[in-house]
């Protein structure tokens, strides 16, 4: 359990550091502004998904390590022959969807468990970066005069 734990652990020091630098990097290089129009906020949202990407691509790699290296448990109900399949279940974990088809039993649950959580969060987070970002700009895309 104690492996779950320091994964788990690990796992969220990592993506939450992943989506600050990332949100510095987007602001710093996608000029949202007054004369960017829409290509800019469409490079915006697309950077935002990519970090999505990228988070569930570190689940689904810990899900593999934790089932092959670790033996902390399996995924019940997937046939997983590749990375494919441990990112499609990171994605179901990730986002809270919880189709059923993929189950986790173990002490992989509590990875499962802590991701969902900290998909929740993220998620969450990318929504009032983006929701700030159009709050300072949405004046540029609506035709309004900004306010002072």
């Amino acid at each position: 359990m104690f492996t779950a734990i320091l994964i788990s652990a690990l796992l969220v020091l990592l993506t939450l550091c992943l989506h600050q630098a990332s949100f510095v990097l987007l602001t710093r290089t996608i000029p949202v502004g007054a004369h960017s129009g829409h290509p800019a906020l469409y490079l915006l949202m697309l950077g935002v998904f990519v970090v999505h990407i990228l988070d569930v691509l570190l689940y689904a790699l810990a899900i593999y390590l934790a089932i092959g290296v670790f033996d902390l448990g399996a995924l019940e109900g997937l046939q997983a022959t590749g990375i494919l399949d441990y990112f499609y279940a990171s994605i179901v974990f990730y986002t809270s969807l919880g189709f059923g088809d993929v189950v986790p039993i173990g002490h992989l649950r509590f990875i499962v468990g802590i991701e969902a959580l900290n998909g929740l969060l993220l998620i969450a987070w990318s929504a009032a970066y983006i929701f700030a970002v159009m709050g300072k700009t949405w004046h540029c895309f609506s035709g309004e005069k900004e306010k002072n």
